[in-house]
């Protein structure tokens, strides 16, 4: 089935050249406005390829009525209103396999980041000293510690995967989804929530951000963690109980922590963990490289395209509304 003519695709962040070249010219590419609402021209849009920093309610979506499909570029799904779209007939679909090999480089980077004491030692050089050379600027190895996984998916197994090969570190993981099988299958043995976060040396979160993921590491969890061990979230903001974590490194209990993503998002220019001299942080940037944006992009335009010829397109989120309309 061809692509029907005068068929609109709404733009909330602009694609790369070459990804954008593989929409046919029978599409109108929309782009968003520099106003509010951004999406105030999407009203004809049939498809939209959507980033991380509209909330797509319901309000977004009867403001586009001819709104059929909503293409999330990377994993999460949070910021779309999946009742409301279903409510709709409106199709949801992600691109979960994009962005796993540059969030999973990004943790790592993060991981040796803090336990070689990167930040504290480029502060201290920047600032014209040369030590003393220990104190804040004595690290650690990462051979042979334990490295404790929140969540065994994508990305998570790819981090279990780099750490254990490439630093002999001993994975531990919780994922209620995944099998003791599956879990022994990549090197990695599988236990209780309190076990990982009990024995890690280096915590690094992998969850989705669900009702019940809601503050997962919040005060009682994070006195949980040993002494002196440090703690990763690339995943979701909401995962990490904030305070509760600012007074774990304000005490020493946790000798750092390597952030990603927060809650809210942006955080306010006042959150101490944005400049907290043991935290390392990134806004939001662990799937931002050029090859994992490239891969994200194609495959949300082939999701677009696949649905606008009549056809079922990889990763349905809302299963129930590509079923209706086939039944």
């Amino acid at each position: 089935m061809a692509i029907p003519q005068r068929t609109q695709v709404w733009l909330e962040a602009p694609l790369f050249d070459a990804t954008a070249a593989l929409l046919p010219a029978t599409v109108e590419v929309l782009h968003a406005l520099p106003a509010t609402p951004i999406y105030a021209n999407a009203t004809g849009a049939q498809a939209i390829i959507a980033s991380s920093l509209l909330r797509y309610d319901g309000a977004v979506m009867d403001a586009c009525p001819d709104l059929r499909l909503i293409a999330r570029v990377g994993i999460g799904v949070d910021n779309v209103d999946l009742p409301a779209a279903t409510a709709r007939g409106i199709v949801v679909t992600n691109t979960p396999d994009g962005p796993t090999e540059s969030t999973a480089e990004h943790t790592v980077a993060m991981l040796l980041a803090l336990a070689k004491r990167l930040k504290q030692g480029n502060a201290n050089f920047a600032e014209g000293r040369w030590g003393p050379r220990n104190g804040i600027l004595m690290g650690d190895e990462v051979l042979g510690k334990t490295l404790g996984l929140v969540g065994l998916g994508r990305i998570g197994r790819r981090v279990g995967q780099i750490c254990r090969l490439g630093f002999e570190m001993q994975v531990l993981a919780y994922d209620p989804y995944v099998t003791q099988e599956q879990a022994a299958a990549q090197g990695i043995e599988l236990a209780s929530l309190d076990r990982v976060i009990a024995e890690a040396d280096f915590l690094s979160l992998h969850a989705p951000a669900l009702a019940e993921t809601y503050k997962l590491m919040d005060e009682r969890r994070i006195r949980q963690m040993k002494r002196g061990s440090y703690l990763l979230n690339m995943a979701r903001g909401t995962l990490v109980d904030q305070e509760a974590l600012l007074a774990a490194l304000d005490d020493g209990h946790l000798l750092g922590a390597g952030l990603d993503v927060f809650d809210p998002e942006p955080p306010p220019v006042s959150l101490r963990l944005r400049d907290h001299p043991n935290v390392v942080a990134t806004p939001h940037m662990a799937s931002v490289t050029f090859e994992g944006r490239t891969r994200m992009e194609t495959m949300a335009v082939e999701r677009v395209l696949t649905f606008l010829r009549g056809e079922r397109p990889a990763d349905v989120v809302n299963h129930e509304v590509w079923d209706h309309r086939k039944a």
